[in-house]
Order: structure tokens, then sequence, then C-alpha cells
């Protein structure tokens, strides 16, 4: 089962498909042969460009980096930096929860930022009754603080140390 293909092409090297009346790169008009095939396509997932959004991330392979757009960025770090310094220093299990979910879901462009989840999955260690409640102690407040800096000031995720490479020559 595949539900996503992607690829590479050359800048203006587009072919038109009938079947949803526009122009795709050519390599993209592999939806002939799914057409063939029998295999369902929808227009709305037939994306191209020079810039990606791919599960929520922002694709650039021409810069061959990976980050989050500035709107989700910005959502993070506010949630995570509110969470931290609430007033009542205790938040539920849930609350955590999502948290680390939200977390960890933006490590796929963050990854050297792992450490910031320790203290907070030490706390949730243990537990399962959702709606209580778990205290925020100064380790985990700054740890989480510490990855709110950092993803402020990262740009993301570089797939390439050497950014010279060609595929057409190598």
């Amino acid at each position: 089962y595949v539900d996503d293909c992607y690829s590479v092409g050359i800048v203006g090297d587009m072919e038109w498909y009938e079947p949803y009346h526009v122009f795709f790169p050519t390599n993209q008009t592999l939806l002939y042969l799914w057409d063939y095939l029998g295999i369902p396509h929808k227009l709305k997932k037939q994306v191209w460009g020079e810039v990606l959004i791919i599960i929520g991330f922002l694709v650039d392979p021409n810069k061959l980096t990976a980050t989050l757009p500035a709107e989700a960025k910005a959502d993070l770090v506010e949630h995570v930096r509110d969470f931290a310094l609430t007033p009542r220093r205790r938040r539920s299990l849930h609350e955590f929860e999502q948290l680390a979910g939200w977390m960890n879901w933006a490590l796929n462009v963050y990854p050297l930022f792992k450490p910031a989840l320790c203290n907070l999955y030490v706390k949730m260690s243990g537990k399962s009754r959702a709606h209580a409640t778990i205290n925020l102690n100064k380790p985990l407040i700054e740890e989480l603080l510490w990855f709110v800096e950092h993803v402020e000031a990262s740009s993301g995720m570089l797939f390439f140390a050497n950014i010279d490479w060609n595929p057409f020559t190598e």
C-alpha cells in the first residue's frame, strides 16, 4: 500500500493530464498508469511545487530542509510556554499526553531537541487516570522552556551535510 509518492523534476517540464484538465509535472502523470490499473486518486492529493507541506511540515527540496510553517511553530511555542508557566503548577495527565504528542511530532524536524521530553515522560510514568493532576516541577519547567528557546531559534532540519550533491552527476 502506498499513500504518497514523491519525486523531483525539472522546472517547466509539464504535461497535460486530461482527466483533471490541468498541467502536472511530467513525472506526476504517472496518474495515467494508475488510471489504467484502476487505482483511485483525487485531485486534491496531487500537490507539487518548489516547497510542499507534508504531514504538516514545510519541506523545501531545493534548500534540503524541513521545518514547521511559521504559524504552526508559533502555536507550538506558545502552547509549550503556556503549559510550563501555568500559575496553578498542575496539569492533568491528559494535558501532559497531548503536550508530549505535539512535541514528539515536532521532533521530526527538530530531532536534537529530544532531551526536552525526559522529565515530561518521567512525570507521566505509571499514571493512567486521564484527569488526575500532575505537578510541574522545576526540572520539567526548565526543560520545556529550553525546548521553546531552541525551537524559536531553529530554522529546521537540513537533510544533508553536503549540499553540493548533484543527482545528475553522482
